[in-house]
């Protein structure tokens, strides 16, 4: 039960939390003003950084654990 409950809050925090970037999508929403580039840049945009995120991480991990041994 307990996870059911922290589930929920960090779902509704994750919902709360409205950035710089989901607010300009909403916005833009609103107004029907080139809705669907703005999405396809955002989205793009999220999945070149995530991607390079990840990347770096295994990369700095790699390198470090290389050294440090």
């Amino acid at each position: 039960m307990t996870f059911i409950i922290l589930g929920f809050f960090t779902g509704l925090s994750l919902i709360f939390a409205i950035g710089a970037q989901n607010l300009f999508v909403v916005e833009q929403g609103l107004k029907k003003n080139h809705t669907f580039m703005v999405c396809l840049i955002c989205s793009i945009s999220d999945f070149v950084l995530i991607f390079f995120g990840i990347f770096l991480f295994e990369f700095f991990k790699i390198y470090f654990t290389e050294n440090i041994e």
